[in-house]
């Protein structure tokens, strides 16, 4: 290894995030409508190395010797234009295209389960906080009369 984790974090950060994220900005701003389509190829792109990086970093890492440099090499290549549309275009493409309704089907129905887990879990929160306000006994004090004989 050539270079620490932490300065392949930096430049990876430089090169695949700070530097895409400005020729967005730029596209967007100055509406530059050919770079659109790279630039979201280059995202798909990266995003799915990030999905990658976190599932087999670490084995990875200790099989293969420059793992980091060859990952910074890669993102570094996936910034030139015609690199990541190619990739896209012949690799990711099709294969969303052959799964998509099953795409679909699985983040509609996971969404549909969370929201419904997640309203479950609100009932059961206020259920609980109901239930506890019911057993909760009132503390009798005498502060309103201390206060009226003090007036």
């Amino acid at each position: 290894m050539v270079i620490s984790f932490l300065t392949y974090r930096f430049l990876s950060i430089l090169i695949g995030i700070i530097y895409p994220s400005y020729q967005t900005y730029k596209s967007i701003k100055y509406q530059s409508y050919d770079q659109y389509s790279c630039l979201l190829c280059y995202w798909i792109l990266f995003n799915f190395f990030q999905i990658f990086e976190y599932i087999f970093d670490q084995i990875f890492s200790l099989i293969f010797p420059f793992y980091y440099e060859l990952k910074l090499f890669f993102i570094f290549w996936l910034t030139y234009k015609n690199f990541s549309q190619l990739l896209f275009y012949n690799f990711i493409l099709p294969y969303l295209n052959k799964y998509e309704n099953d795409i679909d089907y699985l983040f509609k129905n996971t969404i549909y389960r969370l929201t419904e887990l997640f309203l479950q879990l609100i009932l059961f929160i206020l259920n609980q906080q109901q239930t506890t306000n019911n057993q909760f006994i009132p503390i009798k004090t005498n502060f309103a009369s201390q206060y009226r004989q003090r007036r």
